[in-house]
C-alpha cells in the first residue's frame, strides 16, 4: 500500500479546523476536515489516511473514543486543553492547546513515519 499523504482532521471550530488544514497543507500534507471525531473515523477518507488530528473538543462521547481510535489503527494526535482530563487512548499523542503550528506539524511528521 502507498503511503497516503492524507490527515484526517476533526475540529468543531471552523476557524480553528481551517487554520489546522491550511497549516498541513503548507507542508505538503491534505487535510480531510470535519467538525466531529466520529465524522472524521467513519468517512471514506479514513480508509486512506496516513494519521488523524482530533481537537479534544472534536469527540462527542468519550466512551466510544477508545473503540473508534482502536478501529482507526493509525496514530492519532489529540489536540488536548490545558484543564481537560482525557483518557488514555490506544495510537493517541496528546498535544497541548494553545500551540504554535511547528508541534502540530512534528508530530504528524512522526506519525506518518511511525515515530508516534
Amino acid at each position: 500500500m502507498v503511503r497516503s499523504d492524507i490527515i484526517l482532521v476533526a475540529a468543531p471550530d471552523a476557524g480553528f479546523r481551517r487554520s489546522l488544514a491550511f497549516a498541513l497543507d503548507s507542508v505538503g500534507f491534505t487535510a480531510a476536515a470535519y467538525m466531529r471525531a466520529g465524522d472524521a473515523f467513519a468517512s471514506c477518507d479514513a480508509r486512506v489516511a496516513a494519521c488523524a488530528v482530533i481537537d479534544d473538543d472534536a469527540v462527542d462521547d468519550w466512551n466510544l473514543a477508545s473503540a473508534q481510535f482502536d478501529e482507526f489503527a493509525r496514530p492519532v494526535i489529540l489536540l488536548v486543553g490545558l484543564f481537560r482530563a482525557v483518557p488514555a487512548l490506544p495510537f493517541a499523542r496528546h498535544v497541548m492547546k494553545p500551540f504554535l503550528g511547528e508541534p502540530l506539524i512534528e508530530a504528524v511528521r512522526a506519525a506518518v513515519a511511525g515515530l508516534g
